[in-house]
């Protein structure tokens, strides 16, 4: 009877080692995503569904080699320090594979050393700080540096609007203050005098003292870069004032709801963008279908851009498990020599500085707001 006792007691103890070794087998895959969830939640919120939309169609087909992958998501607060806080647990508590995101360069720059240092691949699909380019061995960029953008937006400003002169009003924080000084030199070397140069700050709404001082300078175009709820209500105040020039905005304008906070001033606004809407392939026309279904159903900010370039970094990090496994040496093997990723935002691959490449264009798609859309115009 004894005999037996031990013997069932030792075939329940195999059972239940054999099920705890099944169930470590099927354990998750993690990875993370840090995003403007707080500030800037009108951009990180459809950055998340991006990631998550990417997760749910790998997990939905089955996984990783039968392993679901478990997206674990952070909040990098527009700051420097939140976003090392965050990358960190991702890595120390969490032990996450990959990292997508920081948003923000400022925020990249700093939580991307800290992924650099541990061995964990990080891409950015939306920090634009030319210091990003081969800054670490695992670190990545799924968007265009903003002085690329810069180049095609004045290149094209050149051609089209044959200026001599251009005022600008920026947003004086980092992106705002960054856009100011470099396109300065792009309008410079083009033969662009800049006659008035004014700024606001972040919640600002009135803007008229300012505009009043460039408006006595009649310049030939307008710039402002920084985002949309303060860029939009400036665009509005120009018009009322009288301004019928130009206005130039940047990355922080692509967003639905400038039109709507600028009403008629938004017309003829122009930007570079890095998401065509019209894209000519199916895996870019199931993305819009499933991406506005999402925005329906969560009652979501609606930026299809920042919703599609986080969809296509989380996707190629996926895809680098599928093929080389779930580790940073797989996923780090598979950026490094993948060519021509079906995107939605295009054919993608990385260059040696890490930064995204897509074939066939330059990478930034010039966008004009007409009849109450963003169009793409180049």
């Amino acid at each position: 009877m004894m005999k037996a006792r031990k013997i069932l007691v030792l075939g329940m103890a195999l059972t239940l080692l054999t099920a705890g070794l099944a169930w470590g087998a099927a354990e998750p895959i993690k990875v993370g995503t840090v995003l403007r969830l707080s500030i800037g939640a009108e951009h990180g919120t459809p950055s998340r569904r991006g990631v998550e939309m990417a997760v749910a169609e790998v997990n939905k087909a089955g996984g990783i080699n039968g392993r679901q992958v478990e997206l674990i998501v952070e909040d990098e607060k527009d700051s420097p320090a939140a976003a090392v806080n965050a990358v960190q647990k991702l890595i120390n508590v969490d032990k996450v594979v990959a990292i997508v995101g920081p948003m923000t360069s400022g925020d990249m720059m700093a939580a991307g050393k800290i992924a650099n240092d541990a061995k964990v691949v990080d891409i950015s699909p939306t920090a634009t700080t030319p210091q990003l380019s081969g800054y670490g061995a695992y670190l990545y960029r799924g968007c265009s540096r903003i002085d690329k953008q810069a180049q095609v937006l004045t290149d094209y400003v050149v051609k089209n609007w044959k200026p001599k002169t251009v005022a600008i009003f920026f947003s004086n924080e980092p992106y705002g203050k960054g856009c100011a000084g470099l396109f300065t030199k792009f309008f410079e070397k083009n033969g662009i005098k800049v006659v008035a140069t004014e700024s606001f700050m972040r919640g600002s709404r009135d803007f008229k003292a300012q505009l009043t001082k460039i408006m006595a300078t009649n310049p030939d175009f307008l710039f402002i870069p920084g985002y949309t709820p303060e860029t939009a209500p400036a665009a509005a105040q120009a018009r009322q004032l009288g301004m019928k020039q130009k206005i130039l905005g940047v990355y922080g304008d692509m967003d639905p709801v400038y039109i709507q906070l600028a009403g008629p001033g938004a017309e003829g606004h122009v930007i570079g963008g890095e998401y065509d809407e019209n894209y000519d392939t199916p895996k870019n026309k199931a993305f819009k279908k499933n991406y506005e279904e999402l925005v329906k159903k969560n009652n979501d900010p609606y930026n299809i851009m920042f919703a599609a370039l986080h969809y296509d970094a989380a996707s190629v990090l996926l895809e680098g498990m599928k093929k080389e496994g779930p580790t940073a040496e797989g996923i780090k093997k598979y950026l490094d020599n993948v060519k021509d990723f079906d995107g939605v935002t295009g054919k993608l691959s990385f260059d040696k500085d890490h930064d995204v490449v897509r074939a066939g264009t330059s990478g930034v798609y010039i966008l004009e707001v007409k009849g109450g859309k963003y169009v793409k115009v180049d």
